[in-house]
């Protein structure tokens, strides 16, 4: 199984795939509200976040759950990370 395979089956959408960033969205939150994770190439280092749609604040930090962390560590060792 793919890491996009395994976000997909964790409820996120890829919205990015490009040469400098890969973003995957989980929108079943409501309101405009999604948890994020985007992998930046060039700086070798992703973010976990949540979108708060309904006040317009980012907050910097979510909750990552075992399923989720695999589902970074496989995209991780796809990019040749780790």
């Amino acid at each position: 199984m793919t890491a996009k395979e395994m976000f997909e089956a964790l409820g996120y959408k890829q919205t990015t795939n490009s040469d400098s960033l890969i973003k995957y969205i989980d929108d079943s939150y409501g309101y405009g509200d999604y948890k994020y994770v985007v992998f930046h190439h060039f700086w070798k280092e992703y973010l976990v976040g949540y979108y708060d749609g309904y006040e317009t604040k980012t907050r910097p930090r979510s909750k990552v759950s075992i399923e989720e962390h695999e589902a970074i560590t496989k995209q991780m060792k796809e990019l040749g990370w780790i």
